[in-house]
């Protein structure tokens, strides 16, 4: 009875730790923080045109795509990552509506095989508003992250 005390208090404390403790990296989003911003969820192999791109280094590159998708059909930014990649290789998109001060992340979602892509869910485009602005983001194993410029079709 003791050692199970004694397991049991150490994962509240470990718990309580992981509350309290920061590291650098992506924050760690959760699906729900996409659905809750209307992100649609797209295929990990989703084509679209390319806007801005980013080296993460080892012959793998996380670019900011843009593709007419959803219903009704409209066109939607996202991140994907494509190369060399890793199992454990991330990817994420941020979206602002402040022009890059302050945004939401949509991610990570992680490469599950080698030589695989993976991308975002993806949101749909405010051509009216030069403020909603959107950047993708990408982390290789081992690596550090790092993320395009952000972008707006008027840009």
């Amino acid at each position: 009875m003791r050692l199970k005390s004694l397991v049991g208090g150490a994962a509240v404390l470990a718990t309580a730790a992981a509350l309290f403790t920061t590291t650098a990296g992506p924050a760690q989003a959760t699906i729900q923080d996409c659905t809750t911003y209307d992100f649609l969820s797209i295929p990990y192999n989703q084509a679209g045109g390319q806007q801005r791109s980013v080296s993460l280094g080892s012959g793998r590159q996380a670019g900011l795509l843009v593709a007419r998708i959803g219903s009704p059909l409209q066109n939607h930014a996202f991140a994907k990552i494509t190369g060399a990649t890793k199992p454990g290789d991330q990817v994420w998109m941020d979206w602002s509506t402040t022009g890059g001060n302050g945004h939401v992340q949509c991610g990570p979602f992680k490469v599950q095989n080698n030589g695989s892509p993976n991308t975002s869910a993806a949101k749909a485009i405010n051509y009216g508003n030069t403020s909603w602005v959107f950047r993708a983001c990408g982390r290789i194993v081992g690596g550090s992250t790092k993320c395009t410029a952000w972008w707006h079709p008027s840009n």
